[in-house]
């Protein structure tokens, strides 16, 4: 299953690239995955469910998928199609001259979080209720 090895590298630069920001909890990771890029998306986010919890940073972050419809142009009558799967047959001319234009996206796309190592709501349920 390679989706687990791409969602421990996007894990790991999403990491990185918060720490360069100064942010110390991700609570969200944004991501665009295109319908023709061959991954799963199922098993990224079961994949991203566990590996979130190797770091504290990570911990309890929720990964928000974009999905990206495939398209693509035909070279010989210059018709937009949209393609389900890397079947590339125009459907107007029915050459195979079918370029992709969209859908093989895997990006990160934004990264949200904040400068407390856990979110307000939980550190508020750390300290209790003093009276």
């Amino acid at each position: 299953m390679h989706e687990f090895s791409l969602t421990a590298d996007l894990l790991k630069v999403s990491r990185e690239e918060a720490r360069k920001a100064g942010i110390l909890r991700l609570d969200r990771i944004f991501v665009r995955i295109g319908k023709l890029s061959g991954i799963s998306i199922d098993a990224i986010e079961f994949a991203f469910r566990f590996l979130r919890e190797e770091e504290e940073i990570t911990r309890g972050a929720e990964l928000v998928v974009e999905r990206i419809p495939g398209k693509g142009r035909c070279t010989s009558c210059g018709r937009d199609v949209e393609l389900e799967h890397l079947f590339l047959l125009c459907p107007d001319c029915g050459t195979a001259t079918v370029e992709i234009t969209q859908g093989r996206e895997f990006l990160i796309v934004s990264l949200e979080g904040g400068s407390e190592a856990e979110p307000a709501e939980k550190a508020g349920e750390a300290g209790g209720n003093h009276g």
